[in-house]
């Protein structure tokens, strides 16, 4: 009741403010003001605000003062809501959440919805845990999903909480629901399958979202995977992809980020005479490189208006379509009356370059420079211990006759292949693939993978998406040997090696997923094990994202684990021999 008390006078006071009775703390004036819900830029508009939310938006007025009233002056400029991520990995581009914030608030980013899998992949609960603890309190709005923790089988499922313990997580106001379900999963049969299914309702009896992932699937087992409740998906890559999901009731997330950019290919349906306030831009996830040389969301931003696309359309994709995805239009995704004073001033509207950055009516980013750091963020000392390998062999691969091999399709995309060994084209370009637990069973199984082009030496690689498996790739037993070893001495990461010489090295000891260096550091570190690897024969863009996703149940069609390997489309698994 007295909470209730506290909140309308808030309100009240927002009201006198609007009135001209109260001033407001903070006024922006002399703005091109983007509406979201019209699509209109409005000249010569001001925005009133006062503990941290908007009192009023209109007309340039006189406006009650007093000595701490602070006046921004856009010049001309345009003032938009804070730009708001719907879809990303916070802790899976291998730096850590401060590095992830010192260098998100330059881009007009005021509020992020991260997915929560990757440590709970690792430390089950626990991660979950330090993470939303980690968000907690920082100088940009956060939400969360709560991570269905979906693996090839359920031995990779192994660390997931039970229903019953992810129920306080999900009654979290600062949860907006189940993170992404891979569709396969759903299906599957047994436990793995029934323990997700129940997820998925439990979250929507609680009144909360359930996330898509819908990669792959299309008619009619897109829809059978719609009935169990999810509403968003950020997999399409094609228009008519789109447009199906469109069609179907989903929140379609265009992805532009350092995973995949889908802008160019899905580009055609802007020219559609279709309702596009159900389409979202995001990233899902942007790694060092990428963060550093281009930037964030607004970098998917800039390269969306080069493509051409209307200015008004996208900012409503990076607003209020997100907020009433999430349920959260009351609070954020516009500049009106009542919400939170979350403001970017840009130049223009085909010129995406904030100058000043407001979240929560406090000045975050003006002239170039950030004007608040990151809260320091605790871990706790057994999540840098969780490479747990010892008394591991290397099953051995026959020299001779047909074996079943993973052939990469493209940079990520894998598919069944029989190699005949004696057959010089077949064998070309193959090499062993290990997936070895690292959480202390010594459970191992050796692979084969072909196209990937190494010529010398071997990756390993703790990074892996979806697995507690540590994966090695390599052409011999001894450079495989001294990236394990080196893997267990740092504490996981990702390492690169020539017979007995560590050639480079990254180094992500918090669960072997995550550097707490610099993003500088860390970019420089993964830039010289890519370059190494590269020179060294490997065609593809991004090799080490290849590896880390050779053991997820996300990317099609064959993948890889501690105890063989893993067809999607049935989910057998399958050993060397055919």
């Amino acid at each position: 009741m007295k909470g209730a008390m506290n909140r309308m006078e808030k309100r009240r006071i927002l009201s006198e403010v609007a009135l001209g009775n109260i001033p407001p703390d903070m006024v922006v004036t002399n703005g091109n003001l983007f509406n979201v819900f019209t699509k209109e830029f409005i000249k010569n508009q001001s925005v009133w605000i006062k503990d941290g939310r908007v009192a009023y938006v209109g007309p340039d007025q006189n406006h009650p003062k007093e000595e701490k009233t602070q006046v921004i002056d856009a010049d001309g400029m345009v003032i938009l809501p804070g730009l708001i991520e719907g879809h990303t990995h916070t802790v899976s581009n291998r730096y850590g959440i401060e590095e992830f914030i010192r260098h998100v608030i330059p881009t007009g980013v005021t509020t992020v919805i991260t997915e929560t899998i990757e440590l709970a992949t690792i430390v089950g609960k626990e991660g979950i845990e330090y993470l939303i603890r980690g968000l907690e309190g920082q100088p940009i709005r956060f939400y969360h999903t709560i991570a269905p923790l979906c693996g090839l089988t359920p031995t990779e499922e192994v660390n997931a909480p039970t229903n019953e313990e992810l129920l306080p997580f999900l009654k979290d106001p600062k949860c907006v629901g189940l993170g992404e379900i891979y569709w396969g999963n759903i299906f599957l049969e047994g436990k793995q399958g029934e323990r997700v299914r129940g997820l998925a309702s439990i979250a929507l009896e609680l009144g909360k979202l359930v996330e898509g992932h819908t990669a792959g699937a299309s008619g009619r087992k897109l829809q059978a995977y719609t009935c169990f409740g999810p509403s968003s998906c950020h997999e399409p890559i094609t228009e008519n992809e789109v447009l199906e999901r469109l069609r179907l009731g989903y929140w379609v997330m265009i992805r532009e980020g350092s995973i995949r950019k889908e802008l160019n290919g899905i580009k055609g349906i802007f020219d559609k005479k279709i309702d596009f306030r159900r389409l979202i831009l995001s990233t899902d996830g942007v790694d060092p490189e990428d963060f550093l040389k281009e930037g964030y969301l607004d970098a998917s931003l800039k390269r969306a208006l080069k493509l051409g696309i209307a200015p008004g359309l996208l900012y409503q994709m990076v607003t209020i379509n997100v907020a009433e995805h999430f349920r959260l239009d009351h609070l954020i995704g516009s500049l009106s009356p009542g919400k939170m004073a979350d403001v970017v001033i840009i130049p223009s509207p085909d010129e995406f370059s904030p100058r000043w950055v407001i979240c929560h009516g406090k000045i975050i980013f003006k002239d170039g420079k950030s004007m608040v750091k990151p809260n320091k963020v605790f871990f706790p000392e057994d999540m840098f211990k969780t490479v747990k390998v010892h008394g591991y062999g290397f099953p051995s691969v026959p020299n001779k006759g047909k074996v079943r091999g993973m052939e990469l399709v493209t940079r990520l995309v894998t598919q069944e292949k029989v190699i005949d060994l004696q057959d010089p084209e077949e064998s070309k370009d193959v090499m062993m693939a290990l997936a070895l637990d690292r959480l202390g069973s010594g459970d191992a199984f050796m692979g084969l993978l072909k196209g990937f082009g190494l010529q010398r030496g071997a990756y390993g690689s703790t990074m892996c998406w979806d697995t507690a498996d540590m994966i090695i790739v390599g052409c011999d037993i001894q450079s495989m040997k001294t990236a394990i070893e080196r893997l267990k001495e740092i504490g996981g990461g990702g390492i690169y090696a020539i017979g007995n010489e560590v050639v480079a090295e990254f180094p992500a000891p918090l669960c072997g997923l995550l550097s707490l260096k610099t993003m500088e550091t860390v970019r420089n570190e993964i830039r010289n094990i890519e370059e190494s690897i590269s020179k060294n024969g490997v065609k593809w863009e991004k090799p080490i994202l290849t590896v880390d996703t050779l053991g997820t149940a996300a990317i099609p069609h064959l993948r890889i684990t501690h105890h063989g390997y893993v067809r999607l489309r049935d989910r057998k698994v399958l050993s060397l021999k055919i």
